[in-house]
């Protein structure tokens, strides 16, 4: 089953209420600058549906977001997270290049976001951004339906520039200009490494 189901039990509840008269569109951060973020490595995910690509995840965090000690993500901005990159055979990072939404699974290429259905349940994969806002009620989940990201890695930094387009096909050109934690989960152990693992999301 899909790893998210592993490392990820998201809580959303929406909270929803008929306005007396129209109000004016909500408009979102769309060029947000993520401060915060790790790489996860999972080697050959796919290899046995005969795909030997290596696969990485990436998160991101904006602003305020953080993760807490009992693994919960607090605060506001927004949290991207991208499930399955597949970069080359033999390469254990997020590399340099152009990765594009696809679902080839060909190097420099990212699953877009979706609902997976499994049984009566419906899972987040591939692809998505969380916006927390100040205004709860417009805290929402959006898919990434296209688009692409590009890496470059300057003295040890990851330089990333995002152009997605969202499932309410609404445009985010984010960056991002840090070091990237790296963990590598395609071993048994990681050498007494763990990062904070996110165990709740709750938009509410």
């Amino acid at each position: 089953m899909k790893r998210i189901i592993l490392f990820f039990t998201v809580a959303i509840t929406f909270l929803s209420c008929k306005p007396d008269e129209p109000i004016a569109t909500y408009i979102y951060e769309a060029k947000p600058h993520y401060d915060k973020g790790y790489v996860e490595f999972y080697g050959p995910y796919y290899d046995q549906f005969n795909i030997k690509n290596n696969v990485v995840s990436l998160s991101l965090f904006s602003d305020s977001l953080k993760i807490s000690d009992e693994g919960e993500l607090s605060g506001l901005g927004q949290y991207l997270t991208i499930d399955d990159i597949f970069v080359p055979d033999g390469v254990d990072y997020l590399a340099e290049g152009e990765y594009v939404a696809d679902s080839t699974s060909k190097p420099f290429t990212f699953f877009h976001g979706q609902n997976f259905k499994v049984d009566d349940l419906k899972i987040d994969v591939g692809a998505s951004l969380y916006y927390f806002e100040k205004n709860k009620n417009f805290s929402v989940k959006k898919h990434i339906s296209r688009g692409s990201f590009t890496v470059k890695i300057t003295d040890s930094k990851h330089i990333i520039t995002c152009n997605f387009v969202l499932s309410d096909s609404s445009k985010v050109e984010g960056s991002f200009s840090d070091t990237l934690p790296h963990f590598d989960f395609s071993l048994p152990t990681m050498n007494g490494i763990r990062r904070k693992v996110i165990t709740k999301i709750a938009l509410q």
